[in-house]
């Protein structure tokens, strides 16, 4: 079976209409900044804020241990060009990711917003490094938001939650699209 067709049978058992989720506007991401420059040591407040456009009421899942290095699904995470050929260091850290929980699930009514770092969720370690806006000038970050992935398995992280009904539940309420955020400019200066 074609994943269109059984897109297409998910939508239709849950009620939604496989146009109003495949449409290129049925989600819609923004980003902004608290300010437009900052001082070289702080840390830049970016917000992030998916709107469901859809006729119908969906579960998207926050940023999770391992989404921002694409570890698990969904992959939250920023892309930082900056100024020069400046490149911040990798961080190392360990393989393990937190179990998967009905709380990462969070029903989003048809017009509202969702902030996939709101409390609860993993904040974003790309943002706050001092060390990605080290140099003065000006610094574009987009970001990226993907629940692409209808295998529930990429979503899990150390614990298979598939014995969960509650989880299994909301999974299939779950749309599956990528996005692409608008692009932001700050500036750092000393």
């Amino acid at each position: 079976m074609s994943l269109r067709i059984l897109s297409i049978l998910v939508c239709t058992s849950l009620g939604l209409n496989s146009s109003d989720l495949m449409s290129p506007k049925s989600f819609e991401c923004v980003i902004s900044s608290l300010k437009k420059t900052y001082s070289i040591g702080e840390t830049p407040q970016i917000t992030v804020s998916i709107k469901n456009n859809t006729k119908k009421d969906v579960y998207l899942i926050g940023s999770l241990d391992g989404s921002e290095e694409k570890w698990r699904s969904p992959l939250c995470y920023f892309k930082i060009d900056s100024p020069g050929k400046h490149k911040a260091p990798t961080v190392g850290r360990c393989g393990n990711m937190n179990s998967l929980k009905e709380t990462d699930f969070v029903w989003v009514k048809s017009g509202e917003t969702f902030n996939p770092y709101q409390e609860g969720f993993f904040s974003s370690y790309e943002i706050a490094r001092v060390e990605n806006f080290q140099k003065t000038g000006r610094y574009k970050i987009t970001f990226f938001y993907s629940t692409k992935s209808d295998d529930m398995a990429t979503y899990f992280g150390d614990d298979n939650g598939a014995s969960k009904k509650a989880i299994k539940k909301r999974f299939a309420q779950v749309p599956h699209f990528e996005l692409k955020s608008n692009t932001i400019e700050i500036e750092m200066i000393q």
